[in-house]
């Protein structure tokens, strides 16, 4: 199987690569900022960054491009703002390569409740969420066909090592729940 693995806000960095590499050989991964490293700064600072130079909507667009442009069965695991752009850019893509998407505490899907899953897809939600209710949003998406959703004890960003609430039992966790729901 081949992944494509979606950055959050921070984008590409080293701590990304070192999971992407955990997780297989066979990847791609795509981020806000066309690979280019951005300084680590405050989260709020880093989404600040990421709407100037990105936004959601873009995101969307860019991993549609993504999906559309898959040669081979893949699976797409993607993070926070990466997580919510591909549930919104899998509805649009017609290219079967698509196979599944893991996405982990895609807060921004809360916005997009509406949408339906295209291909398997599997959420994992944090504990809690500042800005609504993680059990709300899990009730409306889990009565979607083609959608499963998980909720942790670990805060949003416990698998980014530049978060303030990473988590390195929690990215060991769900690094091989990554690589045994893969295959």
């Amino acid at each position: 199987m081949n992944y494509l693995i979606v950055s959050d806000i921070y984008g590409l960095t080293p701590a990304l690569r070192r999971l992407s590499q955990a997780i297989s050989s066979n990847l791609v991964i795509v981020d806000p900022y066309n690979n280019k490293f951005q300084a680590i700064e405050s989260e709020q600072d880093s989404y600040n960054n990421f709407i100037q130079q990105c936004g959601h909507d873009k995101y969307t667009d860019k991993l549609q491009k993504c999906f559309e442009s898959l040669k081979l069965p893949t699976t797409c695991i993607a993070f926070s703002a990466g997580a919510s752009a591909a549930w919104r850019a899998q509805l649009l893509t017609g290219n079967t390569h698509l196979k599944k998407l893991i996405g982990f505490y895609p807060s921004q899907i809360r916005h997009n409740l509406n949408l339906s899953a295209k291909v398997p897809c599997e959420f994992i939600f944090p504990a809690s969420e500042s800005h609504f209710n993680v059990d709300e949003v899990i009730k409306a998406l889990s009565t979607k066909a083609n959608v499963k959703c998980y909720k942790t004890n670990f805060l949003h960003g416990f698998m980014n090592e530049y978060s303030t609430n990473f988590n390195a039992q929690g990215l060991v966790e769900y690094s091989n729940y990554i690589k045994q729901s893969s295959r």
